[in-house]
């Protein structure tokens, strides 16, 4: 017994020298990292640039090295912060897990939430809406929760829970499983007093020197869509980043133009026209991770593609099939 005693106390030290790292750290840490910038992250956090910088410092500290270094321009990783990234996200993803997998246990014979992620605004009579119809009518027992995420957090919303499932405009999001749903076309969002207003259609050139009001943060994928388009015609366009909310009520104003999916027809904005932009289309997805084999998330897929196949064949003009369903 007398010769165990000293292992055990010098494990018990050992620990003891390991800090506790506070979720909250990690968070800051990450966001730094994510926007390079540490103005931009207190931004995207909702806190006070002072009260970030204290929390990396403090986070440096505990861990006794430098994580980033300062420049005039922002923020940039040392090789540690780089070698830290992937542990503080999976940190993050576990504490999140485990959250999510008690509240599923607590509430496992209550009522279950499937939580979904989808660009926001959507319009009535879209795929979402219609989604959430479809799927509430063949799934009462199930409460949906919809969220609006940025296209580069899908992915790690999946990974770590925070979603079940997404419908995206996005290309290869890391998901287990995707199905395309639907093509959809694109249409120049304008005022009611702009010359292309009452047309048919309008050619992507003349979107030069416009200011293009877009959210190039919240729909990257999207837009790169649009850029590359723009690029193969020799188009220069002028992006303006701009909260997908304040889109609409800022082309009202006569502030400038953006490109909207065409379905936003069916919103009912005030002020502005919706003129067809030829050859833009962009393609609509759900993904999921499968890991949790839930009945609730195959129904949501379901429901998706039952409504993806009733959309396509009443509004044709703004909606296709693509010819080559893709699934993984």
């Amino acid at each position: 017994m007398t010769d165990r005693t000293p292992v055990a106390v010098t494990d018990l030290q050992a620990q003891r020298s390991e800090p506790d790292i506070d979720p909250r750290l990690l968070r800051a840490f990450l966001a730094v990292a994510r926007e390079g910038h540490f103005g931009r992250a207190a931004d995207r956090l909702m806190v006070a640039q002072s009260a970030l910088s204290r929390q990396v410092q403090q986070l440096e500290r505990l861990l006794e090295v430098s994580l980033f270094a300062r420049t005039p321009r922002g923020a940039r990783l040392t090789a540690a912060g780089r070698l830290v990234v992937p542990h503080a996200e999976n940190a993050l993803a576990q504490n999140r897990r485990l959250v999510h997998l008690a509240r599923a246990a607590a509430g496992r014979e209550g009522t279950r939430t499937l939580r979904i992620s989808a660009p926001l605004p959507s319009p009535p009579g879209g795929l979402l809406a219609e989604a959430v119809r479809h799927f509430r009518a063949t799934h009462p027992d199930v409460q949906l929760s919809v969220v609006g995420l940025d296209d580069s957090d899908i992915a790690g919303a999946l990974r770590d829970g925070r979603i079940d499932a997404a419908l995206t405009w996005g290309r290869d999001l890391g998901a287990d499983h995707a199905q395309v749903l639907l093509d959809e076309g694109a249409s120049a969002l304008l005022g009611r007093h702009h010359a292309f207003a009452g047309a048919s259609e309008m050619p992507l050139g003349a979107l030069v020197d416009e200011p293009v009001l877009f959210p190039v943060r919240e729909r990257g994928h999207c837009w790169d869509a649009l850029h590359e388009m723009a690029a193969a015609a020799h188009v220069r366009l002028t992006p303006v980043p701009t909260a997908p909310s304040a889109v609409p009520d800022l082309v009202a104003a006569g502030l400038g133009v953006s490109v909207v999916p065409a379905s936003f027809r069916f919103a009912g904005y005030a002020d502005v026209a919706f003129v067809p932009l030829p050859g833009l289309h962009h393609r609509m997805s759900v993904v999921w991770n499968g890991d949790s084999r839930r009945a609730d998330v195959d129904g949501f897929v379901a429901s998706c593609r039952a409504v993806a196949t009733g959309l396509s064949a009443s509004h044709p003009e703004t909606w296709r099939l693509p010819t080559a369903p893709v699934a993984r």
